[in-house]
This record gives structure tokens, C-alpha cells and sequence, in this order.
């Protein structure tokens, strides 16, 4: 406790009556409409009731010996009909209006020079990228690295091969492709339209960190990870949601690395309004959700 004659630091003393006053003792955490996050923490022992989302989420995803139910849904998958749910289950888009990409060259930057030079870009110039660019970004984070359909094997490992998160770009300036949000066709290694400007500016406008700390207003795309729980929920059960942020997790560090290769700065984001973001790309949050983004542009 700071002193009470005046010697106290001035900024410490008004940090200390802040704190105190949204973390009073032996409060429930009913008592105030101001709820920070370590408020909740605290009151948590105390019996304070409400959600406990990530404590449910951690104890509904284990996996337990002697699981009927899970046991069978996985081993449905493992018969000879089921082995093949795999190669089904890929992006199906429509040719209308499909950009394709150029082909992928390799990477001009070796595993362990891109781990080492990798940091988080948050100033972007505003010029455009290449289209080879976006192509390589997307191949690193969803492409597909066989030309046998019956096995789709991508540069990000997926639980199942069930692939449930999609790679959508909200192209804001890429060479030769127009102002939109469109989804990466793996196998044909496209892009399929799935937002006009209007779609772009819901996204941008449902950013929820400022322009002065990441202008992702002067980025060239938006690297969208969009879930689709039941892709892998329908075989792994709750357990899928684990795998499921997993596989999202890889194939940002592959946005990364691949942006960091080719000169281009980067940085995850998880700063967005969801619900605004979900109605600017008609998505109802639940069966698709974004899950994370990866903001990429020409690097000041």
C-alpha cells in the first residue's frame, strides 16, 4: 500500500485507487456492471457464477479412455467408406468469376532465415503485392501439395484430412485482382468471389484495434481463418474444436513465415468486432466463424 504523507508516487497512487475500485474484497462479482477480465478471475473461488467458457471448453474437449461414443465416431471414419470422407470434404466453388493464381515458386528464403528474420509488421506503406505474392501466402497456408484427389494433402496438417478451416482474402490491393473477399480454392488453386467492396468495407469497418496501432487500412490483404466446427466435430467430437484451433494456429505461423520469405510484412490480429465482421461476409458465427486473421502488406 502506498504511503498516506504525500511521498507517494503520483501515478502509482491513481493506478492503486483504480485497481481498488474494481477490485474490492470479498465481493461477488455480481456486485459491479463493470466486470474487468481479472475481476472475473479473482471472484471465480468465491462461487461467483456466469460463464466459465474456457474452463468448459478445456474440460468438455478431454479425451477420456473408454469412450463409446468417441470411439465410434472416429472408427466410422476409419472404415473402408468412411477413409474416404476426406477427400470429399473440400472447398466446392463455383468457376464463375474464379481468379486464377499463378504458379507457386519456391519460397527464396531458407526455414531457419525466415524463423530468425520473422517479427510482427504493424506499419504497411499502402502499395499493392503481386499476384504471385498472394499466391504463395495462400499455398503456404492451404495448398494443396499432391495431385492425387484421393489423397489432399496440404501444406498444413489437418486432423482427419477434414480440413475445417477455410482460407478467405480480402484483397484491398493486389495487382489484377478487384477490391473483395474471396475464398481459396486449394485443388485449383483459384480464388471464388464471395464479397463485393461492400463486404471489404464490413470487414475493415469491424476491426477492432486502431489505425494508429496496426494500419491495417494500408494493408494489401486480410487473411481470414474461417471454422467449420462440424468438419472435424462430426468425427472428434468437442475434442475437434481442439484440432480445429490448431490447425488455424499452423497455417497463420505459415502466413507468416511465407510473407516474411517474400519481403512482406505481417502480424496476426484477433482485434474484430465478431458479430459485425460475421453479418458483413453473411456468416451466422456458429457452423462459420472467423477464428483468427493475419494482416499482411508492403512493409514500411
Amino acid at each position: 500500500m502506498p504511503p498516506l504523507d504525500g511521498s507517494a508516487d503520483p501515478t502509482a497512487l491513481t493506478a492503486a485507487v483504480f485497481t481498488n475500485g474494481f477490485r474490492p474484497l470479498q465481493a461477488a462479482a455480481r456486485a459491479t456492471g463493470h466486470l474487468t477480465h481479472p475481476f472475473r478471475h479473482d471472484a471465480l473461488p468465491f462461487g461467483a457464477g456466469g460463464p466459465r467458457s474456457a474452463e468448459t471448453f478445456l474440460v468438455a474437449s478431454r479425451l477420456r479412455r473408454r469412450d463409446a461414443e468417441f470411439e465410434a465416431s472416429v472408427g466410422l471414419f476409419l472404415s473402408e467408406v468412411g477413409s474416404g470422407i476426406g477427400a470429399l470434404v473440400d472447398e466446392t466453388v463455383d468457376d464463375d468469376g474464379a481468379i486464377p493464381l499463378p504458379p507457386v515458386a519456391p519460397l527464396p528464403m531458407t526455414l531457419g532465415t525466415a524463423l530468425a528474420d520473422r517479427r510482427s509488421v504493424r506499419s504497411f506503406t499502402g502499395e499493392p503485392i503481386r499476384l504471385r505474392d498472394l499466391a504463395a501466402l495462400a499455398h503456404a497456408a492451404a495448398g494443396t501439395t499432391s495431385p492425387d484427389p484421393h489423397r489432399p494433402f496440404r501444406t498444413t496438417a489437418s486432423a482427419g484430412a477434414l480440413f475445417p478451416v477455410r482460407l478467405d482474402v480480402v484483397a484491398l490491393r493486389v495487382t489484377g485482382v478487384p477490391r473483395g473477399v474471396y475464398t481459396y480454392d486449394s485443388r485449383r488453386h483459384a480464388l471464388s468471389p464471395r464479397g463485393d467492396g461492400a463486404a471489404v468495407d464490413g470487414v475493415l469497418d469491424a476491426m477492432a484495434v486502431s489505425r494508429e496501432l496496426l494500419m491495417w487500412d494500408r494493408a494489401a490483404v486480410l487473411c481470414l481463418l474461417v471454422a467449420r466446427p462440424w468438419r472435424s466435430m462430426r468425427k472428434y467430437g468437442a475434442r475437434g474444436m481442439r484440432h480445429l484451433l490448431l490447425e488455424a494456429g499452423a497455417m497463420a505461423a505459415h502466413l507468416d513465415l511465407a510473407a516474411t520469405a517474400i519481403g512482406l510484412g505481417s502480424v496476426p490480429c484477433s482485434s474484430v468486432y465478431d458479430d459485425e465482421a460475421h453479418e458483413a461476409l453473411g456468416m451466422d458465427g456458429v457452423n462459420e466463424a472467423i477464428v483468427h486473421v493475419v494482416v499482411i502488406g508492403a512493409k514500411e
